[in-house]
């Protein structure tokens, strides 16, 4: 991953952005009302653009094994991270459901990444 790679600039932001909204009290989603029935689908899509983006960014020279397995690392553990900020942030409810949407989102979009 390079600093100066426009593309790591936008995994950047969309990692803070992910934490930004992970960290807003629950009363600050009230648009989000309509889509609660579909909390899953929208982690799993959530993080599917995070995985792609990650890979996406590391893809810069190409792809070694150690590059592999930080991205793996971290697409397992950031989920859990997001989770545990959610416990702590008012009106929110953590889920262990959800991170294993996000999980498996995660992985799916780095896995379709790396083969496109």
């Amino acid at each position: 991953m390079y600093i100066r790679s426009w593309r790591t600039w936008i995994f950047l932001f969309y990692v803070s952005m992910v934490l930004y909204l992970s960290a807003q009290p629950g009363s600050g989603f009230s648009w989000f009302s309509q889509l609660w029935r579909y909390d899953k689908i929208v982690h799993f899509v959530e993080y599917l653009g995070m995985g792609f983006l990650l890979i996406n960014a590391l893809k810069i020279q190409p792809l070694k094994q150690s590059h592999w397995r930080f991205a793996i690392l971290f697409l397992l553990l950031f989920p859990i991270i997001d989770e545990i900020l959610q416990h702590f942030t008012p009106t929110r409810i953590p889920d262990i459901l959800d991170g294993i949407a996000d999980i498996c989102g995660g992985l799916t979009g780095a896995y379709l990444r790396k083969y496109i």
